[in-house]
């Protein structure tokens, strides 16, 4: 976690005054001071930062998402590092499992949460509703960084101070799940007030923090520790405000539901980390899934869509018919085989499916009287996905739960969600569905490897990421997760 964190900007437009500067502005080689907060445009360079830094973690978001769940295989081409991953051959030298990216966003929030409030006095251009709403969205960050942390690591270090001199020893001990799950919803109620509902433009709004992706954050984070009412009025917040809605699956024979990944930012999207190749802002989804050939919809994903022939969301949009391509984030349009030319696809975190899926496993796990409107919100998304079709309603809540699941799988394919899936709800009432969670991975795992498999997934503990070794060496307080305490 020592690292330094270099902020220090030069001469600048505001970054959020317009794309050319959004998300682009490169760090200096200096360390923030007191001294460096003298004006609104270096509150935001600082603010700005972290939104950089939570795009740089867009490769942990995707592997520790996907490749412990069973809807996302490994294809023709990967390291060592990644093949560790997917047969839970995880050790602590494992590089995918590094978490600095995340803690360098929680540092950037930090510094915004403790300098800005003195630049209000520094700069009478910089109001106070300004400068809190520019605190609502280091708040957002450091939440949506804390939950990432939580949900692979399980205790981690609970750091809300900057941490402003590297040639200072950084010594934290980790804080228990529990806390970290109190301070992350702790944010995000703070975050709430003086949060945004718009934005001035469409790229502002979908990319940075507004009151919609503060209330998705929360029904996520309300349906981990299990308080299913507020997960279903943060969800109603949403799907009330006439902000966000879900679009329609297919307009004049098209298939529209291909849009919310090109060209991205549709009416669906809440909130999602921009790209873009004019200013150079790329990423390497079309090489992860389309040159490199590293991940691929694994069979478990294309059965979940063969279930239904007129799912739009299949084969053409989804994933490719030949060689299982995650084809939303390698093809310009649905169904064409025209291929994207940049690599600057948007990486979606929270959209308005997810809401409705939020809410149907919320009211699942209200019990049997709340089925109905369980099932009512699953087709709705089904229904958008062009299947008329009715589902059958489950008898038990854990055939309800597995019909949202389902639904999650066709969903939200390669979107980095499924292994937190799994993971809810097989951890949820004191792993009441410990063998749910096992068999689901079993279904994709690699028939040599299963066995192994299966008892590493019996042991609790191995359900979280061990931490890296060079955390262990500069954070002394560090103790290794107990699963790993041996493995080198």
């Amino acid at each position: 976690m020592k690292k330094r964190y270099l902020i220090l900007f030069t001469a600048m437009m505001s970054i959020f005054s317009s794309c050319d500067g959004w998300l682009s502005i490169q760090p200096e080689n200096d360390q923030v001071s007191d001294e460096y907060w003298a004006d609104k445009e270096e509150v935001e360079a600082v603010l700005g930062a972290g939104y950089v830094h939570l795009r740089s973690a867009l490769q942990n978001m995707l592997v520790w998402g996907e490749l412990r769940g069973n809807t996302i295989g490994l294809g023709g081409f990967f390291n060592v590092d990644l093949q560790r991953f997917a047969v839970w051959d995880i050790i602590p030298n494992n590089d995918l499992v590094k978490w600095e990216r995340f803690y360098q966003v929680i540092n950037d929030a930090n510094m915004v949460i403790e300098y800005a409030p003195a630049v209000v006095d520094r700069d009478p251009s910089f109001s106070e509703p300004i400068m809190k709403s520019f605190i609502s969205e280091a708040y957002f960050l450091r939440a949506l960084s804390y939950f990432y942390l939580v949900r692979n690591f399980r205790d981690v270090p609970l750091v809300l101070k900057p941490y402003m001199d590297d040639r200072e020893p950084f010594e934290v001990e980790k804080s228990p799940e529990n806390d970290i799950l109190h301070q992350i919803k702790m944010d995000l109620v703070n975050a709430i007030e003086f949060s945004k509902e718009i934005a001035p433009s469409i790229w502002e709004t979908k990319g940075r923090s507004t009151k919609w992706a503060i209330y998705a954050a929360l029904a996520d984070v309300y349906l981990w520790t299990g308080e299913y009412d507020k997960a279903i009025e943060a969800c109603d917040m949403v799907i009330n405000s006439g902000r966000v809605g879900l679009i329609d699956g297919v307009v004049n024979n098209r298939n529209n539901w291909y849009t919310i990944f090109n060209p991205g930012n549709s009416n669906e999207s809440i909130f999602e980390l921009q790209f873009d190749f004019a200013r150079n802002q790329t990423n390497s989804l079309l090489s992860w899934f389309g040159t490199n050939f590293n991940y691929v919809a694994s069979q478990h994903a294309v059965f979940l869509y063969e279930s239904s022939s007129e799912d739009i969301r299949g084969v053409g949009a989804s994933y490719t018919e030949n060689n299982f391509r995650v084809w939303k984030y390698l093809g310009a349009e649905a169904g064409t085989g025209v291929p994207r030319t940049n690599s600057d696809q948007n990486w979606i975190i929270y959209r308005m499916a997810d809401i409705y899926l939020m809410k149907a496993e919320a009211y699942v796990m209200k019990g049997p009287g709340s089925y109905e409107d369980a099932m009512e919100m699953v087709t709705r998304v089904r229904s958008r996905a062009g299947i008329s079709q009715p589902l059958a309603q489950g008898g038990t809540e854990l055939e309800m739960l597995s019909i949202v699941m389902d639904e999650r799988g066709r969903e939200f394919l390669g979107e980095g969600k499924r292994w937190y899936d799994l993971l809810r709800v097989g951890k949820r009432d004191g792993y009441r569905y410990k063998d749910y969670l096992i068999g689901q991975v079993l279904i994709s795992a690699p028939a040599s490897s299963a066995p192994i498999i299966r008892s590493k997934l019996l042991n609790e503990d191995s359900h979280f990421l061990p931490i890296h070794n060079s955390e262990l060496i500069v954070n002394t307080k560090l103790v290794q997760n107990p699963y790993y305490e041996n493995l080198n």
